[in-house]
């Protein structure tokens, strides 16, 4: 028989996992709203405006706001999110949020790279998980890379999404559940978030004040919802899921696998890599092993139930932008496993830069300064210096 504490966790995580559900969708309908009382009449919206115009000066800003939103939220799943309910609200364009998504890709990245200064102090752990913990990096960068400037050439992820979309609202089943599905929801959600709304712009202050407080309190909520679903599934999956890494990893394709189920079950790419990287410290599993486990988690992470209903909670809109972020994605990984010279890569230059920085004695601080200027240095100065054109 099943003890009292296991039959109350029975009962507790699939509770906290669907209000962590409800209050997800919830805090999208909220966002949106946010974004149009920022820019409703009453608001002039110049300072809103203003920095979007910086954020999205040039692809490459838009590239580099994505990196530093996501490092610091830490979380490509709540920016995701967060574009595509920007999308749906109008103020920016699918073709601003291509590029935006795309850094997003990157700035997930972060994590796991904190995760690996834990062991800084253990000199051999640290030298032999230094080129796991960057060839998710790498990965990332190098497929970003390269789908910016194919993207920036062509425009090839944004037609190719608005055509999908356009084929599925023309069949008769699909179509009719993609318009109908958003209006479902806000019957769900609206009535809620027009309490909110409506006592917050109550208080005595500008509407764009207003606005702010609106928009932080749905980001709250929304990065709390997506906690909430993680720590949830988490707790249920994280023994077994630490016995299945020690014991199932038998091969690249399995390593795949593994990382794309965790990743979606988990509905979290940083967190299902942070899970690896202890085994690496143990010597237990390989740089490729994490490498194609990795790739299985990016790709996992565009397509997890949390992100579905995002895409679909917008209708078609909402879909279209989605696509972008599962194309990106569904692209690198038939790149980087299957096309030679560019399957090895990442792996190669991990390895190298893992060597590099392991060469001293500062190592820990080296990576951490690596984060610093990869995921906040960089791309500030250049927003802010191509901001201004």
């Amino acid at each position: 028989m099943k003890s009292q504490a296991s039959h109350a966790k029975d009962v507790y995580l699939p509770l906290l996992m669907a209000v962590g559900l409800y209050g997800f969708i919830f805090s999208l309908t909220g966002f949106k709203d946010a974004w149009a009382l920022a820019f409703s009449v009453e608001s002039s919206g110049s300072t809103v405006q203003a920095i979007l115009d910086a954020s999205l000066a040039t692809p490459f800003t838009a590239l580099l706001s994505g990196i530093v939103i996501t490092s610091l939220i830490q979380s490509s799943s709540v920016t995701i999110s967060l574009v595509v309910a920007t999308v749906a609200s109008g103020v920016i364009t699918i073709g601003d949020s291509v590029f935006i998504m795309m850094g997003a890709n990157i700035g997930t990245t972060v994590t796991n790279t904190i995760v690996g200064l834990a062991y800084g102090h253990q000199s051999e752990e640290f030298e032999r998980m230094a080129p796991s913990i960057l060839v998710d990096d790498v990965y990332k960068v190098l497929n970003v890379s390269l789908f910016f400037v194919v993207e920036s050439l062509t425009g090839v992820l944004h037609a190719l999404s608005v055509n999908f979309v356009d084929f599925l609202e023309a069949t008769a089943v699909f179509g009719g559940f993609l318009n109908a599905f958003p209006d479902l929801i806000d019957i769900m959600t609206e009535p809620g978030t027009a309490v909110v709304i409506n006592t917050m712009t109550a208080l005595p202050f500008s509407v764009g004040y207003q606005a702010l407080i609106v928009g932080g309190i749905f980001f709250g909520l929304l990065i709390l919802s997506l906690s909430l679903m993680e720590e949830a599934l988490e707790s249920y999956l994280h023994d077994r899921s630490r016995d299945m890494l020690n014991k199932v990893f038998k091969g690249r394709s399995m390593s795949f696998f593994i990382g794309f189920g965790l990743c979606w079950l988990l509905q979290s790419s940083s967190v299902t890599v942070s899970l690896i990287l202890p085994l690496v410290a143990q010597s237990a599993v390989t740089l490729p092993t994490v490498y194609y486990y990795s790739i299985g988690a990016a790709l996992a992470t565009t397509c997890d139930a949390g992100q579905i209903l995002s895409y679909l909670k917008f209708g078609p809109i909402g879909l279209t932008a989605g696509m972008v972020h599962i194309l990106l994605n569904v692209f690198g990984a038939l790149l980087f496993l299957f096309v030679p010279g560019l399957r090895e890569l990442p792996p190669l230059i991990a390895r190298y830069l893992g060597r590099q920085i392991c060469r001293y004695r500062s190592a820990p601080l080296i990576l951490a300064g690596y984060v610093g200027l990869l995921f906040f240095g960089i791309p500030l100065l250049f927003i802010g210096l191509f901001g201004q054109y």
